[in-house]
């Protein structure tokens, strides 16, 4: 091989290959209106949830929208979430409902809550459960459980999708910050704003009034991992570091936890290792600023999609 061949080959083996300038994927010109959540299929094709639009998209590799679902009434649409087998579950907020859309029949069905806003208890049917806006929605790794913030029951509950049953995991319905080492569904919690398991089955939990990041251990016991407490942006060990009423979460492949810090207008992600709290993005093309982000994404290969909510427009970033 040549020696010039050599270094190109290395060059596209290390991290500098890959840009971490964002790119527009969609913007307001696209009639894109207020993204809050995406997920993807099989194909790489976007599925996109809008809030104040109340539409359900997908887009193509050819660059084109289409509207699915057209024919249901969603009411606050905040994010979605598809398993590997197909199944596109919705958190139609306002409607007090987790609708359920199968890709391969385009069918619609409620998988959980009657569309009055309360609490029935734990232990029975999902699709006889009450909810109270059920505000963001998220799956465990192996796609057996529907994490749901219930953050009007102030609780953070999951869907056991083999059995069809609602549990709780944290929150007892109070509205305080838990304290450090308590059961979690034993506690209160603030603001419960979105929820998402890790590799190790860690479930991690926004307070977006309370401006943190919590963590459910397997073993049950809650505890703050980010955030004081009080709405500020600063950078550094996280427990020092700010939050600004982060609105959503996802986990990256390495197990740090990218958060959308809405009203700080930036990306965060906590380090679990380095115990670290770190802006990851605050622009977007052209240095733009970024306008109240409400959803966040990692693919497998290490790509972060941003929905961008307030400009209209969803981001994609290489990460290192």
């Amino acid at each position: 091989m040549k020696a010039f061949q050599f270094f190109a080959l290395f060059l596209c083996s290390i991290p500098l290959c890959r840009s971490n300038e964002p790119l527009e994927i969609l913007g307001p010109d696209s009639g894109l209106l207020n993204p809050f959540g995406v997920a993807f299929n099989d194909q790489g094709e976007m599925l996109i949830a809008e809030y104040e639009g109340g539409r359900l998209w997908k887009y193509a590799h050819n660059k084109k929208l289409t509207q699915l679902a057209k024919d249901t009434p969603f009411n606050g649409m905040h994010n979605l979430v598809r398993t590997r087998d197909g199944r596109i579950y919705i958190s139609d907020t306002r409607a007090n409902l987790i609708r359920l859309l199968d890709e391969k029949t385009g069918i619609m069905t409620i998988v959980s809550g009657t569309g009055e806003g309360g609490y029935n208890g734990d232990g029975i049917p999902a699709t006889s459960a009450m909810l109270n806006d059920p505000i963001s929605i998220s799956l465990s790794p192996d796609d057996k459980r529907l994490y749901i913030a219930d953050i009007r029951n102030r609780r953070v509950r999951y869907i056991d999708l083999e059995k069809g049953t609602i549990h709780t995991i944290a929150g007892n319905g109070a509205t305080e910050v838990p304290r450090d080492g308590s059961i979690a569904k034993e506690s209160p919690l603030l603001d419960p704003r979105a929820a998402a398991e890790d590799s190790q089955g860690n479930v991690y939990i926004l307070s977006r009034r309370g401006h943190a990041l919590r963590i459910v251990k397997p073993n049950g016991k809650i505890y703050t991992v980010a955030g004081t407490g009080e709405p500020h942006a600063t950078d550094g060990p996280a427990l020092e570091a700010g939050f600004k009423g982060p609105k959503h979460l996802c986990i990256d492949t390495d197990n740090t936890v990218v958060v959308a810090d809405a009203e700080n207008h930036l990306i965060k992600r906590y380090d679990p290792v380095a115990r670290t709290l770190t802006t990851l993005l605050d622009h977007g093309p052209g240095g733009t600023p970024l306008n109240r982000p409400h959803g966040v994404w990692v693919t497998p290969d290490r790509t972060l999609y941003v929905c961008d909510s307030y400009n209209d427009r969803i981001l994609k970033v290489e990460l290192d």
